[in-house]
């Protein structure tokens, strides 16, 4: 900073000094100076600088140094004091610090001038602008419009995804019809064909049998015969039927693990049962009540068409042993297995002139004792348990011993 005194000339409006070869005088131009000038309308200018009155220099003598002496004065210890040092002695003088240059507002000024580039009237109008408290223009930062559209571009984009896939996912479901998985009906045995019995009626499911026994098989295949599960109400078709069957019998059968079906044997074709029960003495029993109507029961499914039997074989009056030899296969056991079993057929000679009554009596059909039903005709009709849980009802023993081995063969493989 400028600490030199400025000195007005005579272009600036200030008078010059009179007193030639003289000291100059100092002027100072202070920011109260000016603003005491705009107030009473007067150009700012320098004025003269009152220097603050300084204290007279004396120089103060050092003082002097007293000279002790051996011997104390009598007297009181308190006269015996240093004397004061005399008035007239001075200190010591002390060099005078060198005098900080001096800092006015006018070398600011005219500083900050010379760096802007400022005009007077530029600084005048500054000064009017901060005496005035006019406010200063505040420049708003407009809004950045870009943003804004990207947002709504962002939300349109959003809105039709959305629309996009709920349209689809309704175009999907009406062009996809649903999917019914059919129930799946289990059986004891393995079966090579399936047919289902739509109506319940026992009419229906009457014909419906008989039409199947009918219907030819390959050799040594079993056709499974099932209720509809959502028509009817029946689990079984042996329930189905509505046979006259004693009460003890039926109650102890399991409609969902017992089965009817159409069997192709080396004797023929015809229908069988397998009756899953709960009770074997309760089931024998009622089998035991229903053997005398049993053949008029079943009739019109085992006995249609009637199989060829031959009469010598059953109007014989010796007792004869025949060994029926049959063929079964299934996707298990590979190829055809033969199973021989021995039948013993036995009649009581009759009387001359006499008739004989057909029942039904004891035989072992397949290593399994059975209960055959034999007439005049040669039909026939049995039953037995291949377990305790199991009981078969079929025409006659070649279709007998072929479901056996099937049951073996399920038991086998579970």
């Amino acid at each position: 900073m400028d600490t030199s005194p400025t000195v007005p000339t005579a272009a600036s409006g200030a008078p010059p000094s009179s007193n030639t070869g003289q000291t100059p005088e100092k002027y100072i131009r202070t920011f109260e100076g000016d603003i005491e000038a705009f107030k009473k309308g007067r150009i700012p200018n320098f004025a003269p600088l009152k220097e603050p009155p300084t204290l007279a220099q004396n120089p103060i003598q050092p003082p002097q140094t007293p000279v002790p002496t051996d011997t104390a004065p009598p007297g009181n210890p308190q006269d015996r004091l240093p004397e004061k040092f005399p008035a007239n002695q001075t200190a010591e003088a002390k060099p005078k610090p060198p005098e900080s240059p001096l800092e006015t507002y006018a070398g600011d000024f005219s500083r900050r001038m010379q760096e802007t580039h400022a005009s007077r009237a530029t600084v005048l109008a500054a000064q009017q602008d901060a005496l005035s408290g006019a406010p200063h223009a505040v420049l708003e930062k407009s809004p950045d419009n870009r943003n804004m559209l990207y947002v709504i571009a962002a939300a349109v984009l959003l809105l039709m995804g959305t629309a996009g896939t709920y349209i689809a996912y309704t175009r999907y479901l009406a062009s996809v019809e649903p999917v019914v998985l059919a129930p799946v009906v289990s059986a004891p045995i393995f079966v090579d064909e399936r047919e289902q019995i739509l109506s319940a009626a026992p009419s229906d499911v009457w014909q419906v049998v008989t039409q199947s026994a009918a219907r030819p098989l390959a050799l040594n295949a079993v056709r499974l015969l099932y209720m509809d599960p959502v028509t009817t109400t029946e689990d079984d078709v042996f329930s189905a039927l509505q046979l006259p069957a004693p009460d003890i019998l039926l109650r102890n059968v399991n409609a969902a693990r017992s089965m009817a079906g159409v069997i192709r044997s080396g004797s023929g074709q015809s229908p069988f049962f397998i009756l899953s029960v709960a009770s074997y003495r309760d089931t024998f029993a009622g089998m035991l009540a229903w053997e005398p109507t049993m053949p008029r029961d079943l009739g019109a499914l085992f006995f249609v068409p009637p199989p060829a039997f031959s009469a010598e074989a059953t109007s014989s009056p010796q007792a004869a042993a025949s060994i029926a030899t049959t063929s079964t296969s299934s996707p298990q056991t590979g190829p055809a297995q033969t199973i021989a079993t021995t039948t013993q057929k036995t009649s009581a000679k009759a009387a001359p002139g006499a008739a004989t009554t057909p029942e039904f009596h004891d035989e072992i059909v397949g290593n399994h004792d059975v209960r055959i039903y034999r007439d005049a005709e040669g039909r026939t009709l049995l039953y037995g348990y291949w377990n305790q849980e199991t009981l078969v009802i079929a025409r006659d023993p070649a279709a007998f011993v072929d479901i056996l081995g099937r049951l073996a063969t399920s038991r086998a493989q579970n």
